[in-house]
This record gives C-alpha cells, sequence and structure tokens, in this order.
C-alpha cells in the first residue's frame, strides 16, 4: 500500500521521490536482503563473564579428585 504524496511538494521535490521510490523498489527486487543466519547454541564455558575460572566450579572439581 503507498501513501499518497504529500500537497505541499513541488513537482520536482514530488519527481524526485518517485525516482527514489523506485530505486529503493528495484533494488528490493535485485538484491533480497539475506536469510538469518541459523541459531546457535552455546556450550558452556568454564569461566566467568570476567575471565576468571568458575569458582564454584573449580572447587567443585578440587573435592571430587
Amino acid at each position: 500500500m503507498v501513501a499518497p504524496t504529500p500537497p505541499h511538494l513541488s513537482p520536482e521535490q514530488r519527481e524526485r521521490l518517485e525516482q527514489l521510490a523506485d530505486a529503493a523498489r528495484l533494488r528490493m527486487a535485485l538484491y533480497p536482503s539475506p536469510a538469518p543466519p541459523p541459531a546457535r547454541h552455546r556450550s558452556r564455558s568454564r569461566q566467568c563473564a570476567g575471565g576468571r575460572p568458575n569458582p564454584w566450579r573449580t572447587a567443585r572439581g578440587r573435592r571430587r579428585a
């Protein structure tokens, strides 16, 4: 659905607007937007967000051994 052109535009501005709209339609037809990449499941890291190892997991791992 196309919105009507505003009446306050001059004929030159209206012509330019139509040219831009045509160019946008042509670009959409020629270069469709790429499909998003497939979702990946993150593997859980052994580190905290700050880059240090998770102390709870480290202590838990020591007790087992």
